[in-house]
């Protein structure tokens, strides 16, 4: 199984002074092998350390976030992207992080499985995270230049017969803004994650 970031929504910070009694927290997403903007974006209103709900460690290996503000930087940053694709990935993201079910005051953040993939200490990871998101700004605007500088293409041109003959080429262009989209983390909302933490 390939390491995961796991977003959530909850009602309470993570603490082991937690009251259990009304405590909610809903799945969101998870990503594969990495950290994507979006989270990133999503988790930067008032970012701060937490306890995992995850990994039982005495360190605060997780973050959190306030979760309104950071929906509406998240909605304002995709309406900056001039790309077709990102359009229906963006109206997706709006439909399920604005949903009363999924809705929570807070994000939170749980990246140990990422942190596993690296030899540093996890609580050092994290803080370095941290320093990131509470840098979104510089998050945002190398995401926004590698998609306005090269936006993705359906195909790439044929060689110089193709061209003479007016045919048109159907192989998929390589784009390294492809990856860029993909890189958003946008299209995997569920409230279905590997690890479940509602509450019985």
């Amino acid at each position: 199984m390939a390491n995961r970031s796991y977003l959530y929504s909850s009602n309470f910070v993570p603490s082991p002074n937690a009251n259990g009694a009304h405590r909610r927290m809903t799945g969101i997403s998870e990503w594969r092998n990495d950290v994507p903007v979006a989270f990133k974006i999503l988790l930067s209103s008032n970012a701060r350390k937490c306890r995992s709900s995850i990994w039982k460690v005495p360190e605060e290996i997780a973050i959190i976030g306030d979760y309104d503000p950071g929906l509406d930087r998240l909605l304002r940053f995709l309406d900056r992207i001039p790309v077709p694709d990102v359009v229906l990935l963006k109206e997706e993201a709006r439909r399920f992080l604005t949903d009363a079910a999924n809705k929570n005051e807070y994000f939170v953040l749980e990246c140990g499985e990422i942190f596993e993939m690296d030899d540093a200490p996890l609580a050092e990871q994290n803080e370095r995270l941290l320093a990131i998101i509470r840098h979104i700004e510089s998050v945002e605007e190398s995401a926004l230049a590698k998609l306005v500088t090269n936006p993705p293409s359906a195909t790439k041109a044929g060689g110089w017969f193709s061209r003479t003959l007016g045919h048109k080429s159907m192989e998929p262009k390589k784009n390294s803004s492809v990856d860029a989209v993909n890189s958003l983390g946008l299209g995997n909302w569920s409230n279905v994650l590997y690890f479940d933490l509602r509450q019985p």
